[in-house]
């Protein structure tokens, strides 16, 4: 069963759905008439979305415990209806030098970003399947893809997030389920504002891609049949890139920001690329 992305979905389960991608993307399917099961720990910023539309029905829950992950995804699932698609978009994004950060935050990373992705898929996915089909989608990161220093863990946690993907893709496609990992760049949201804030020295002030641009995204690459989808300038360019000279790359990209950190005048010399590639902020998503 083909899930059609013209049409409005009977019912959805959105992750990190308080704030950033998953607000957008689960105010945007309730507009549609869909009926939005809005999961996030942030219980009053899941009040405030479900205040916008009487689609929204919120679920509080932490991603990265199992167990609570299960409850929620079944308990949706009887309140809103069997769900045509799933948007996972919970995250945390640590940073730091890997050598300086403590294990609590790798662990952490790990747990929220990709078992969190886990735990998710096996709760929903099944339900996905019980009604004949429908999607899974998964934000990720080109920092997965491309790891750059200070932010190591977050980069390790989206590239299992992405293996993961790819092994799920391949795994449920003969009973109707199309996977897509959606892989941008930087993303405006309250999240990015706050690494900003905290880590001026690692995040710089360049707007992210809108909020918008990723669901646009993911809609695109289920409509194509893409196992993978690279919103923002350059991005996809760089995955390229990544994939024919990875040392290479990593090597001018980490030039570059040390660069631009030590306010050198002037784009990187040589054959570094040009944004996204000239700061890390483009690669926290």
């Amino acid at each position: 069963m083909r899930t059609s992305t013209s049409k409005p979905l009977h019912a959805a389960l959105v992750t990190g759905a308080a704030s950033g991608v998953g607000r957008y993307t689960a105010a945007r399917l309730a507009a549609r008439g869909t009926r939005v099961a809005a999961i996030d720990t942030d219980e009053a910023g899941l009040h405030a979305l479900a205040a916008t539309s009487p689609l929204v029905t919120p679920f509080v829950c932490d991603v990265s415990d199992e167990a609570a992950t299960r409850a929620a995804v079944h308990s949706a699932h009887t309140t809103v209806g069997p769900f045509a698609q799933v948007v996972h978009c919970a995250g945390i994004a640590p940073l730091g030098r890997v050598l300086d950060q403590s294990t609590a935050d790798f662990e952490r990373a790990m747990r929220v970003n990709y078992l969190g992705t886990v735990y998710v898929a096996q709760a929903a996915v099944p339900i996905l399947v019980e009604r004949g089909g429908g999607s899974f989608i998964a934000i990720a990161s080109i920092a997965g893809w491309i790891p750059l220093t200070d932010i190591g863990a977050y980069s390790a946690s989206k590239a299992a997030v992405i293996a993961f993907c790819e092994v799920l893709a391949a795994e449920s496609r003969h009973a109707g389920i199309r996977v897509v990992c959606v892989c941008p760049a930087a993303v405006e949201t309250p999240m990015l504002q706050g690494l900003r804030r905290d880590h001026p020295d690692v995040i710089n002030d360049r707007p992210g891609l809108p909020p918008a641009a990723i669901y646009d995204a993911a809609e695109r690459a289920l409509r194509r049949g893409q196992l993978f989808s690279f919103p923002g300038r350059g991005t996809k360019a760089l995955w390229r890139a990544r994939r024919a000279a990875p040392v290479k790359l990593t090597r001018l990209l980490d030039t570059a920001i040390k660069r631009q950190r030590s306010g050198s005048a002037g784009p990187p010399r040589g054959d570094a690329p040009s944004a996204p590639g000239e700061n890390s902020t483009s690669h926290l998503p």
